[in-house]
């Protein structure tokens, strides 16, 4: 990071002469000199998850594991079972962190996840069993498509609408 200093200015005296004329001209000079500077303060910290996703924090309902899918309901989120006819409708995305009931969670429904603990085949990822996720198509239940594997520890998240599979 760079600063820009001015200097005093300088006044300069110049003689200048034309054919049976003297004229003495006074030009004003003002320097600027570049110089190193310090960092400043911090800005405010910006939206949450990453650029191009989309992020928001609600209240945990119950105490959960990071990169669970959940669904709200009245202003809280639980683990959501690719079983569960009575919220499959509600999915609202994938925690971020883990926590105690009663405590704030990021949730990001859809742009990129990394996790060094994962180990992915490139292709697509499902909602499985208490939120987890899988890469494994459910047989019964609901196929809900919740992204993308890109990398053994990168996911894409692009939710799909939840498929009834009959049995």
């Amino acid at each position: 990071m760079t600063d820009l200093v001015t200097t005093e200015p300088r006044t300069d005296v110049v003689v200048v002469q034309q054919p049976a004329t003297v004229v003495i001209e006074q030009r004003t000079r003002t320097e600027v000199v570049e110089v190193a500077g310090r960092q400043g303060p911090p800005g405010p910290a910006g939206p949450i998850g990453p650029a191009g996703g989309s992020a928001f924090t609600r209240r945990r309902g119950e105490t959960l594991s990071a990169l669970r899918v959940v669904y709200e309901q009245a202003g809280e989120v639980f683990a959501l079972d690719y079983r569960d006819a009575a919220h499959i409708g509600q999915l609202l995305g994938l925690t971020l962190t883990a926590g105690d009931a009663g405590s704030e969670v990021d949730v990001q429904r859809s742009g990129a996840i990394d996790d060094a603990g994962w180990s992915w085949t490139p292709g697509p990822v499902w909602l499985g069993v208490a939120g987890a996720l899988t890469q494994v198509p459910p047989a019964d239940g609901f196929d809900v498509l919740v992204g993308a594997a890109v990398s053994a520890t990168r996911l894409i998240l692009d939710v799909s609408d939840p498929i009834s599979l009959e049995v």
